[in-house]
């Protein structure tokens, strides 16, 4: 908790404190996750804390509209990264009796999602002045994890 929740959750508090002061408006980014709507086994200590990152990104939108600070989310999955490692991935797919490839490009998509598809998502919430409590799904199309 105290990486995926309150170190977001204190960090937002006090930009929105900033912010609030500044009197100018502003954006919360938020890293979630597609554990926050669709847990993986053993991956509980990870989701728990992800899943209140969702809400608390919910919440603050709400709280701090009235001053033009808008907070918005992204939701990726099977991202490569210190979790999502090649261990992980041989571990994984081969579960699956599937390639690596095959479980990287395991979306509607069939293509694998990159860290730079995640800083497009970032970027383009960053640009929508008027756009605030969204989440930004980037999987590829993994139905199970949809907030559509």
């Amino acid at each position: 908790y105290d990486l995926n929740f309150f170190a977001p959750y204190r960090f937002a508090r006090a930009a929105a404190r900033c912010l609030c002061r500044q009197g100018r408006g502003g954006q919360l980014l938020f890293n979630i996750s597609k554990q926050s709507v669709n847990p993986g086994r053993n991956f509980g200590a990870y989701g728990l804390p992800k899943a209140s990152t969702l809400f608390l990104m919910r919440q603050l939108a709400l709280e701090l509209g009235g001053d033009h600070v808008r907070v918005n989310g992204v939701n990726a999955d099977r991202i490569r990264s210190g979790i999502v490692t090649d261990e992980f991935i041989a571990s994984r797919s081969s579960a699956r009796g599937i390639e690596a490839a095959d479980y990287m490009a395991g979306n509607l998509l069939k293509q694998e999602v990159e860290a730079r598809h995640v800083a497009e998502a970032f970027l383009m919430l960053a640009q929508m002045e008027r756009t605030t409590g969204h989440v930004v799904t980037v999987d590829g199309g993994n139905v199970e994890a949809s907030l559509r």
